[in-house]
């Protein structure tokens, strides 16, 4: 069984650059992470991704605020279908996943996936690309592996 740490350094992902909450109400739940994290910006966002294997919407709120480098994400499942609403539902409020950023997303994904890890969201727009990966050994924090565009 893997830690989180030795997962990443098997599949060279790097360091985490961002971790993320789900929150039923992202407004209430700004006013309590604030405390630990400072000052969240908020967007919507609309996105046509893949949810367990099959085309799907969801639109979330979400709110972003800063540790240091580490980026932390609020999430609000308004509507559709996504791994934030199943995991709410389950287990209430908290920490769902974390993120690495990676430059090859595909292979990065199929390597992990041959090492029984489970792609169960993936979108992307803009020349990002994303996927959250279930681990096999982690309970039931998600791997979010994220691809940016190249920069010129």
């Amino acid at each position: 069984m893997d830690t989180l740490a030795e997962a990443a350094e098997r599949f060279g992902l790097g360091a985490i650059d961002q971790i993320s909450f789900v929150v039923a109400d992202l407004e209430e739940a700004i006013d309590r992470y604030q405390v630990l994290f400072g000052p969240f910006w908020t967007t919507t966002v609309t996105m046509n991704v893949t949810y367990r294997h099959q085309p799907s919407s969801v639109t979330l709120n979400l709110g972003f605020g800063k540790s240091g480098p580490l980026e932390v994400e609020l999430v609000q499942v308004v509507e559709g279908e996504s791994p934030s609403a199943d995991y709410l539902a389950a287990h209430g409020e908290g920490l769902h996943h974390v993120r690495f950023p990676v430059d090859d997303l595909k292979a990065t994904q199929a390597a992990m996936e041959q090492q029984n890890f489970v792609t169960t969201f993936e979108g992307g727009e803009g020349g990002v690309l994303f996927a959250y990966l279930d681990p096999p050994d982690l309970g039931t924090t998600f791997l979010e592996l994220i691809q940016m565009p190249p920069t010129s």
